[in-house]
């Protein structure tokens, strides 16, 4: 059970505790202040605050959280100090229900909004809970009450004794839940006992009752309508939850038959008997849908699934399988649309994934953007893969959510066998961490793959203190201008020096970062460190007269490129340092620019606004168009390593080199040639007029010290018409 889970479950546990909406309330915002380590917290209901921390009972500002209720964030004072930054969450409840925390330290992170949202959901089922528990009790006063009215009844009628015995007996089957059937049978076998007649319960949509007449005008009247005479008949209408939903009626075929007082109430009572019945048993099958669906998208929920799961494995002899699916994007499609949005994209998944399952098969959602799939009576691991590939296949399709075309891919895990139900989905769990870290649609689990996902989780974590114990580092690897020699500037890379592990790859911890989100903090630290340095650098050794300005090269992953927020850090990042923004170059890999076109294309126009420039990197390796590459507001083109390794191994080779650098000129854009590490290879790419190079050939990427080292020599002009010279000397610093 993860962290938040074993805090959420104690939440709960706690406020069942209390008997009281009042108190579940006032609880709930103080335990939910306490988990978030918040100053204040408040709980809105009905419009007005219903329970508060953190404030003395007579200064609580209530038009401040009514306000931040209604927006969802907001400023509200705190005491002892300046007003606080809250968010609120809504408790999706009847009563409008918004829970609000605000804290002074630091804003809360994303596991803590997540907890957040599962503290106002548990606290809005608390309160449900409650609520349904105080219909009930009303229910069972009204039966007493129509119990005594039924009491006064019988003193009038000779009858009264087994009206009484009767009634007893149908509100005892209603408190005890007894099967509905049975109840609303014997509620007719005793009308037609008590009233000497035929009788029957007749709703709305079901076959024409013995007296349609009479029965359509107690549904249409909603009172009791009575006939007399030859063919005397009566009908009581019957409600659920409020609404007529039929009649319950009696007739006869004596002589001059007319019905008494008497009897027209022991048919109302019964009637009323029947509408408590119907009532009763839609609230609890509601209830217990609700507590087993996702409200969202109607699928079972984990609960469900796993009991599910539990009688799946328990019939003897199937094997079934488990289908984890994790969304790819998706909290860069809920940040940069917005939470309808994200809600949509869920339900739009949901029918997806439903429309590529058989007819035996369940789909579940696990929560967040997790689902899950139950295959039963699986005949081999080819089953399991054919039902996930036609998943996959599914979501190569764009979703359209707001007019915008949105791609959202995802990872699918698989696990088969007879072991125990939650094993069994942790297996295909693991699974899927496999199937997102290598790349794949799907992957089948593997027992070598839990310590696998053990190193993955250790790695996160060190990774999310790695910052703030000094562990991380930026080196810079030099860009050259090719034609002379020159520096031309320097590319930002990050390296993680663990004081484990030793230097660890980006390689490796780039992608937990992008799967974890950390991706963002790490991104924007290197952002900010590479201005700074650059400006620094600036300062202490400026670019000689007759010389263009050194420039910095920072990389943006594609996660980076979605942020709502990308462009105000660039912008705070070149003001904190003092850089001016042509000096700074953004490079992206040329396959993100391919998702989501036209968004990307407004992110990098807006970026362009600032001044800085775009560059593409890899150029070459993915599926870009001309036609795309000409809409993009593209400065430099990065052509991938492979073109250059291939440029001195035959005319081939040479030929695609060339015909990127023949693009770059076309579209006015300068090349960069990656990975030179030959003679050679910076010989046939000068005379293509290649414009600008990096590799090992003129340096591996260095220190800052080293860096230093070299501009105070000089900046290594003219250094690399041989190549190696700034390596050498980077090394002897």
């Amino acid at each position: 059970m993860s962290w938040e889970t074993e805090r959420l479950t104690e939440f709960v546990v706690a406020l069942s505790r209390f008997g009281t909406a009042e108190l579940v309330a006032e609880r709930g915002v103080e335990r939910t202040a306490e988990a978030l380590d918040a100053e204040v917290a408040a709980l809105v209901r009905d419009g007005r605050v219903a329970a508060s921390y953190g404030w003395p009972r007579i200064e609580v500002p209530e038009p401040a959280l009514l306000a931040v209720a209604a927006a969802g964030e907001g400023d509200v004072p705190v005491p002892g100090g300046p007003p606080c930054r809250a968010l609120a969450v809504a408790l999706d409840d009847a009563r409008d229900g918004v829970l609000l925390v605000a804290r002074r330290h630091e804003p809360l992170q994303d596991a803590e909004v997540t907890l957040l949202r599962g503290l106002a959901r548990g606290l809005a089922q608390s309160l449900q809970l409650l609520d349904v528990v105080e219909n009930e009790r009303a229910l069972r006063v009204r039966s007493e009450q129509q119990a005594l009215e039924n009491t006064r009844l019988l003193k009038d009628l000779r009858e009264r004794q087994r009206l009484l015995e009767a009634l007893g007996s149908i509100q005892r089957a209603i408190s005890h839940r007894a099967p509905l059937e049975g109840t609303l049978d014997a509620i007719v076998a005793t009308a037609a006992e008590l009233l000497h007649g035929p009788a029957a319960l007749q709703l709305i949509g079901s076959d024409t009752p013995p007296d349609a007449g009479v029965w359509a005008r107690a549904v249409a009247d909603s009172r009791l309508h009575v006939v007399e005479g030859a063919e005397a008949a009566m009908a009581a209408p019957v409600h659920e939850q409020g609404d007529v939903i039929g009649a319950l009626g009696v007739r006869s075929r004596a002589p001059q038959r007319t019905y008494s007082r008497a009897e027209q109430e022991i048919l109302i009572a019964l009637a009323e008997n029947a509408s408590l019945a119907l009532t009763d048993a839609k609230t609890v099958g509601a209830m217990v849908h609700q507590a087993l669906h996702d409200t969202l998208t109607g699928l079972p929920n984990r609960a469900l699934f796993v009991d599910r799961l539990a009688h799946a494995l328990n019939r003897r002899g199937a094997e079934v399988a488990v289908l984890f699916i994790d969304l790819d994007r998706f909290k860069a499609i809920n940040d940069t649309l917005g939470h309808a949005a994200g809600d949509a994209l869920l339900v739009a998944v949901a029918q997806r994934i439903g429309r590529c399952l058989r007819g035996a098969d369940t789909a579940a959602r696990l929560g967040g953007d997790e689902f899950a799939v139950l295959l039963e009576d699986v005949q081999d691991v080819g089953d399991a893969v054919a039902v996930a590939e036609r998943i996959a296949r599914s979501f190569r399709s764009a979703f359209t959510l707001d007019g915008h075309e949105v791609f959202c891919g995802c990872s699918i895990g698989i696990a088969r066998g007879y072991g125990g139900g939650e094993e069994l989905l942790r297996n295909a769990d693991v699974a899927m961490y496999r199937a997102k870290a290598q790349g794949h649609d799907w992957a089948v689990f593997e027992p070598s793959m839990r310590a696998e996902v053990m190193e993955r989780l250790e790695l996160e974590a060190d990774l999310r203190k790695a910052e703030e114990r000094g562990e991380l580092e930026v080196h810079y690897q030099p860009l050259v201008a090719l034609a002379d020699g020159s520096l031309a500037g320097f590319e930002a890379l990050i390296r993680w020096r663990h004081p484990r592990r030793g230097i660890v790859a980006p390689s490796a911890f780039i992608p937990v970062a992008e799967e974890s989100g950390l991706i963002h903090a790490l991104g924007r630290w290197v952002l900010n460190t590479a201005c700074s340095q650059a400006a620094h650098w600036d300062r202490v050794c400026p670019t000689p007269a007759g010389r263009a300005p050194r420039w910095i090269t920072v990389n943006l992953s594609g996660l980076e490129l979605e942020r709502p927020d990308l462009v105000d850090q660039v912008a705070a990042a070149l003001d904190a340092s003092g850089l001016a923004a042509e000096r700074l170059v953004l490079e992206i890999t040329e396959t993100v620019l391919m998702h989501d076109t036209e968004a990307t294309i407004e992110r990098l126009a807006t970026l362009k606004e600032l001044g800085v420039r775009l560059a593409v990197d890899d150029f070459g390796t993915g599926y870009s168009s001309l036609r795309y590459l000409s809409r993009f507001p593209i400065d430099l083109l990065k052509m991938a390593k492979p073109f250059v390794d291939g440029v001195d191994q035959g005319e081939q080779g040479a030929a695609l080199a060339r015909t990127i650098i023949d693009l770059g000129a076309s579209l006015d854009l300068a090349i960069i040639a990656e990975g030179i590490e030959l003679g050679a290879q910076l010989s046939r790419l000068r005379s293509m007029a290649c414009e600008y190079g990096q590799g090992y050939l003129f340096a591996r990427p260095l220190t800052v010290r080293q860096i230093e080292a070299l501009l105070a020599q000089g900046g290594g002009l003219g250094g690399f018409q041989s190549g190696g010279a700034l390596y050498a000397a980077g090394r002897a610093s």
